[in-house]
């Protein structure tokens, strides 16, 4: 006689079970070997008409008879009469020919598992992985987006400002679908039915979803930080910072509005200095400034300093010069 424990992974049960049927092998004296089988794929669960973990099978029977013409084989935390693990009785009985095994002992032949809690939890947290990522990539547009539309010869003026002020809309939006996926992932529990098979997510695609998950939350922390960082990986490529202003070099000072982190006194400090008849420029972010060193022979008019400040989208207040 063989006696066998299926089970798989996502499901805490077999080893119980696997205990108490050895005990009641031990128990009746029978010359019978009991051994636990993992159930690893989708072919597996179909081949051995696996109905949920655990399933005792008795020379390949099994053990509860009205699960004998169920096919709704499954990944699955299988339950007995409410119970993770089966009754003795239901055991003794099977090992013995059929016993107290009774037809609606612990579930009926048209009983399935509900996979609608696995279905929930897996597109939960595919959409709490992509919804934070798209709304931490918004909440960052404030300092990329500019860039990208004067990449393509669009205007961007006002861009930043607008997407400023929508920024901690779509932070709080990053953050909150974040907490929503870890919930779904590591805390939120399917209450099991007395009698049912509670199917869960297959331990592979468990871990898949959990992995894109913290995938998901470094790209979310990547973009949140960004205007934090930008200015500095911005500021390698840009051009030389101003000197302040004599006799021999005047400087004009610039009062800009708009600018929403530091990746923008890089950019408008660049489209200064392409400016002909300037010599350096530097941004003040927290000052809101910028201050223009020119070569009095062939001194920029305030109009182009204005005009390519504007096309880095951005609005000049006030323009002073000093000599």
């Amino acid at each position: 006689m063989k006696v066998e424990v299926l089970y798989f992974e996502g499901c805490p049960n077999h080893a119980p079970a696997l205990q108490l049927a050895r005990e009641v092998v031990s128990e009746l004296g029978l010359d019978a070997t009991v051994e636990e089988v993992e159930v690893k794929t989708p072919e597996d669960v179909v081949e051995r008409r696996f109905l949920g973990s655990p399933t005792v099978l008795v020379d390949g029977v099994d053990i509860e008879p009205r699960a004998r013409e169920r096919t709704d084989f499954a990944f699955a935390c299988r339950t007995y009469d409410g119970r993770g693990v089966p009754p003795r009785e239901l055991i003794a009985g099977a090992l013995q020919g059929g016993g107290p095994g009774k037809a609606g002992c612990c579930s009926s032949p048209d009983a399935s598992p509900d996979t609608g809690g696995a279905r929930v939890e897996g597109r939960g947290m595919r959409f709490a992985a992509v919804g934070s990522v798209l709304s931490a990539v918004v909440a960052s547009a404030c300092c990329w987006l500019p860039f990208a539309l004067l990449a393509f010869g669009a205007s961007a003026a006002g861009v930043s400002a607008s997407f400023e002020k929508a920024r901690p809309v779509f932070l709080v939006a990053a953050f909150g679908l974040l907490g929503l996926g870890f919930y779904l992932s590591y805390f939120r529990r399917e209450a099991c039915a007395p009698g049912s098979s509670c199917a869960v997510p297959n331990p592979k695609l468990r871990r898949l979803n959990r992995g894109m998950l913290w995938v998901a939350t470094a790209f979310v922390l990547a973009f949140a930080l960004f205007p934090s960082y930008a200015g500095y990986l911005l500021a390698q490529n840009a051009p030389p910072a101003a000197v302040d202003g004599s006799a021999q070099s005047p400087a004009v000072t610039l009062g800009i509005k708009g600018m929403s982190c530091e990746a923008c006194s890089v950019h408008i400090q660049k489209g200064l200095s392409e400016v002909p008849g300037v010599r350096s420029a530097s941004v003040d972010y927290e000052k809101a400034q910028a201050r223009v060193s020119v070569d009095p022979a062939s001194a920029p008019s305030r109009d182009a300093l204005v005009k390519a400040v504007e096309r880095a989208g951005y609005e000049v207040t006030e323009v002073t010069e000093t000599r």
